[in-house]
């Protein structure tokens, strides 16, 4: 509560049965008021107002354009069994009403359910004065004695009407994987195609929304210090009839699912019990919505700052992976510098070139030495070169579990810090890797002596990774700790704290929440060259169709290393899904760090140079800017066709995923921009070109080859 500002506070324990209280802020422009009458508590703003049923214990949510949710009440399932609801409460009065600061304007409400015998409940409304959303979150103040739970339900509400879009919607609903490990991916469902009486579940945040006209609603957690959130979906007969969104993702003992739980979620106990806030946005396009629910996590738990530009380089991985050496780290640089750079690759920027897993292939002299190789490299536009390494923070790779832990003088051996369960035996691997334990001392001395030992050696870039590891469940260390979600926090503030702010930090297979810990996450898992399937850029692009607006909020998108191609003998076709590969990078904001093998493979280098000779391209790149996708009904695909504005119109980045066969891609000017409605065209440029193309009325229409991408500005002509 530090960031409140407490400009109003007024205290009462109403029994009110006519019209009695109205209270407003004192400032006119805040429009934020409440009001009591005999079974109803007003909480209203200019753009929603939500009525409280003091008989039912549950709240209406409605917006001025008419979207609704109805029946919305707040629960925690207790450790031994008992459930409390407010809407099994028999009293419900508004408490308390404070301003708290910001630009936002908001106002906290709280109301109060009691019961004879039961702990009373507080659910904490904030609603902001001229915001299309509000938050709730809701507090078990047991005071006498302590109790645990692990099951806290911010907000669920049921019933044939309980939500309401647009008339005539066809709705969908988005699921959001919790991390970017073993090839999750998104998926917009259509409601009509969900099973009855089968749970659609998202981590931390949906989106329920109406794709032709774009409305719908936002909902998702922006407390991520606790609790691993889950938001299911009921759906019958074709429509939504229940939403639940709670602190304390389930799963059946023994089963994993995509947190990678073995244990179910830990008990939270106390004397207060606090679930996630939980967001609910009504917006006119869900893609705002998402922006803005990023921006409002972005300002409770801000991103790493980066004041430089988005790296550019090259990574070791997909090109050599454990055949990485000396002679192949340096060959690469050397390519980069000589052929890539002078072709724009880089230029204007750092460019690192970073080792990743079995760097430890070069021995310490060779490993100083090529750092100081690297740093040497300079460009005549004053480019420079700066090397990368590779780290595990909480995994362990070795079956030697007597082994001694680095950096603790002999203190501890791997066994000491591998995460275990609440009998004592080790956690199952994940990925092949034991975790460990990140409230352990002897992993946070691991962690402070790698962290130096990174520095020292002059290292500008670290890619951490299988951080998931860190956020399992299970018996921790430091008994303060309850549950994964707070393991990984106190692991990832240590590497923070005793990382170099001049040092590059880039998250790999990590959780989508909580964020702040690093410059950089990947939109997904390991991508490489060809247009679809496995590990694809479709499949890339789908993270990035549903996970754009990570993007500057939460971290710099990263979409993985950049594999131009895999099989030499496709010839014209390589080059073809290698440039779609690169442009996938471009739209996701202009990280690009390739992983070609430039050190000694002609094809390789060839291939490489031929994709990156473009400078038109580099210079979006630069931008470091996210595109948008113009559609979300692609289920778990990605879109074909994204968007950016620009000063004098728009950028249309279309992409073709047939590796076989050639299409033609349709984009209304109107689903880039409903205000091009009234345009009378638009001049269209090949990016990468620089060509003209012929100017179109109402739609484009853009032939693609197999696997072909382009890249397209768009002025519109008024």
């Amino acid at each position: 509560m530090k960031e409140m500002n407490m400009c109003v506070r007024l205290l009462w324990r109403a029994t009110v049965t006519s019209i009695v209280l109205f209270v407003g802020l004192a400032s006119a422009e805040a429009q934020v008021t409440s009001s009591i009458h005999a079974d109803e508590i007003t909480l209203k703003s200019r753009l929603l107002t939500i009525d409280y049923h003091t008989q039912t214990g549950r709240m209406d949510a409605e917006w001025h354009d008419g979207q609704r949710l109805k029946g919305i009440e707040s629960a925690v399932q207790l450790a031994d069994g008992r459930e409390l609801a407010t809407s099994a409460y028999t009293t419900h009065t508004l408490e308390s009403h404070m301003a708290l600061s910001g630009k936002d304007g908001v106002t906290e409400f709280t109301i109060v359910s009691r019961a004879e015998g039961k702990p009373p409940l507080l659910q904490h409304v904030r609603i902001a004065a001229d915001k299309p959303w509000f938050s709730v979150q809701l507090e078990l103040d047991a005071a006498a004695s302590a109790v645990g739970t692990r099951h806290i339900n911010a907000v669920r509400l049921a019933g044939d009407d309980a939500v309401t879009v647009k008339p005539g919607a066809s709705l969908r609903v988005l699921h959001v994987p919790f991390d970017n490990d073993m090839w999750f991916r998104y998926d917009s469902e259509p409601v009509q195609g969900l099973t009855a009486g089968k749970d659609f579940t998202s981590s931390e945040v949906t989106a329920v929304y109406d794709n032709a006209s774009r409305a719908g609603f936002v909902l998702g957690s922006i407390d991520h210090d606790v609790w691993k959130t889950a938001i299911d979906v009921r759906v019958d007969s074709g429509k939504i009839r229940g939403l639940d969104i709670y602190g304390g993702i389930a799963l059946p003992t023994g089963v994993r699912t995509d947190t990678h739980d073995t244990l179910p979620h830990g008990v939270v106990s106390g004397r207060r019990v606090t679930s996630p806030r939980v967001l609910i946005g009504s917006f006119a396009d869900w893609r705002d919505g998402l922006e803005t629910y990023g921006a409002v996590n972005a300002a409770v738990h801000p991103s790493l700052h980066w004041a430089g530009p988005v790296p550019m380089g090259w990574n070791s991985w997909a090109a050599y992976a454990d055949k990485i050496d000396y002679d192949r780290y340096l060959g690469a640089a050397a390519y980069v510098h000589d052929t890539l750079l002078p072709q724009g690759f880089g230029k204007g920027r750092v460019v690192y070139i970073n080792l990743d897993a079995f760097w430890s292939r070069l021995d310490a002299v060779q490993l100083a030495d090529a750092v100081a190789t690297i740093k040497a490299m300079r460009a005549p536009d004053g480019t420079r070169f700066e090397p990368g390494i590779y780290w595990t923070p909480f995994a362990y790779w070795s079956d030697n579990l007597d082994a001694i832990v680095e950096g603790t003088h002999g203190k501890y051996r791997y066994r000491d810090i591998l995460l275990k369960a609440p009998d004592g035996s080790l956690l199952p691997k994940v990925d092949g890797g034991r975790p460990i334990d990140p409230t352990h001392p002897g992993e946070i001395e691991r962690i402070r002596f790698t962290m130096q030992q990174f520095a020292q050696m002059g290292f500008q870039y670290l890619k951490i990774d299988f951080l998931s590891h860190g956020a399992l469940e299970g018996k921790h260390y430091d008994p303060a700790v309850q549950t994964g979600i707070e393991a990984y926090n106190k692991g990832m503030q240590e590497i923070a704290k005793a990382a170099d702010r001049r040092i590059f930090l880039s998250l790999s297979i990590a959780p989508l929440f909580p964020s702040g810990y690093g410059n950089a996450r990947r939109l997904s898992c390991d991508t490489k060259g060809h247009i679809d399937g496995d590990q694809s850029t479709e499949y890339m692009l789908n993270s990035l169709t549903y996970g754009w607006w990570t993007s500057g909020n939460l971290y710099i998108a990263d979409p993985d290393h950049v594999v131009l191609g895999e099989n030499a003998d496709l010839g014209a076709r390589n080059v073809t899904e290698g440039r779609s590969r690169l442009l996938s990078a471009i739209i996701s904001g202009g990280m690009i760090l390739d992983s070609s093998r430039l050190a000694d493979d002609p094809q390789g280098r060839e291939l490489a140079r031929q994709v990156y000779d473009n400078p038109r391209l580099f210079a979006v790149a630069s931008e470091g800017k996210v595109f948008r996708p113009i559609e979300g009904d692609t289920g778990d695909r990605a879109a074909a066709a994204f968007v950016r504005k620009t000063s004098s119109g728009y950028y249309l980045a279309l992409f073709n995923y047939d590796a076989k066969n050639a299409k033609t891609i349709d984009v209304p000017l109107e689903r880039i921009d409903p205000s091009l409605r009234t345009v009378s065209g638009a001049a269209l440029t090949d990016v990468a070109s620089g060509e003209g193309m012929p100017s179109v009325h109402g739609t484009i229409a853009i032939s693609l080859s197999a696997g072909e991408s382009k890249l397209i500005e768009v002025r519109p002509q008024r």
